[in-house]
């Protein structure tokens, strides 16, 4: 009995991966954590960077503005502070430290046709 039950949660969980992966194709979004949008901010060439250091602590401040597309991500050492996405001035991502730290790790639907390199 557990060997059918094995067998029906893989076969199940294929099924939901391959249905995620039409969805995708269809709607051309993507899942990515707060986490791996700004490691491909930080990874552009064209990104500019504003290093400051206030009271000792260091901060990075990030733009890029790609293809109709504004970044602006805020980094305390390492840790993200703030990141932002417009597109056509409307947002398409918003992150504050201080209101959203719970998901930070937490996938987000994003355009797949945005992060392309």
């Amino acid at each position: 009995m557990d060997g059918i039950l094995k067998n029906l949660a893989e076969t199940f969980s294929h099924a939901v991966d391959y249905a995620i992966k039409k969805i995708t194709e269809i709607t051309g979004t993507t899942s990515v954590t707060i986490v791996e949008l700004s490691e491909h901010i930080i990874n552009q060439p064209e990104t500019k960077l504003i290093r400051k250091n206030l009271l000792g602590i260091p901060f990075s401040f990030y733009y890029l503005q790609k293809e109709g597309v504004t970044y602006y991500l805020e980094m305390k050492s390492s840790h993200i502070l703030q990141l932002d996405v417009l597109a056509h001035d409307h947002t398409i991502v918003s992150y504050r430290s201080y209101r959203d730290k719970s998901n930070l790790s937490s996938a987000i639907r994003f355009p797949k046709t945005l992060l392309s390199e």
